[in-house]
């Protein structure tokens, strides 16, 4: 009885493997290839989050700002990175992150692109996508709908497939 998250044990040759291994490629495209394999074979559930590290004595950290952090509900002078987790209910994984840094790209548009990469470079067919509830807007759901993926979020429910 294969364990809760061994999804791929089945699917996946021992010669399989060992080649795949031992080929020429970078590991960044092995690192892609096994992702992709997990998340098409599992289906799962892609996370967005973006926590905030406090780095209170970094003050010469170029990336470190005054930051609104929601768990300790006050600003806290760290960094901000936009995570994106694949998860099947039992493991998480993450698959890409991107450091917010003040006067650069919103945290908005690096989860957008988190989630293109996800899409495009990884062919994700997640079950569902997870994001805080003030993530959606037009644009982000309309790109959730073309992909054909569903999303949660506090307080609803979105259809991508309609």
């Amino acid at each position: 009885m294969p364990r809760p998250g061994c999804y791929l044990q089945h699917s996946v040759s021992h010669d399989q493997l060992t080649r795949m291994l031992q080929g020429s490629w970078s590991g960044h495209r092995r690192l892609d290839l096994a992702l992709r394999a997990l998340c098409s074979v599992a289906g799962g559930s892609l996370s967005v989050d973006d926590p905030v590290v406090a780095q209170p004595s970094a003050r010469l950290l170029g990336e470190a700002a005054w930051v609104w952090s929601n768990q300790d509900r006050k600003v806290l002078f760290g960094g901000s990175v936009v995570l994106l987790v694949w998860t099947d209910g039992h493991i998480r994984i993450p698959l890409a992150f991107r450091v917010w840094q003040k006067g650069g790209a919103s945290q908005y548009d690096l989860a957008l692109e988190l989630l293109s990469s996800a899409r495009h470079r990884l062919r994700c067919q997640p079950a569902f996508v997870l994001f805080d509830s003030w993530y959606p807007s037009k644009k982000l759901l309309k790109r959730l709908r073309d992909s054909g993926w569903c999303c949660f979020m506090p307080g609803g429910v979105c259809d991508g497939g309609t």
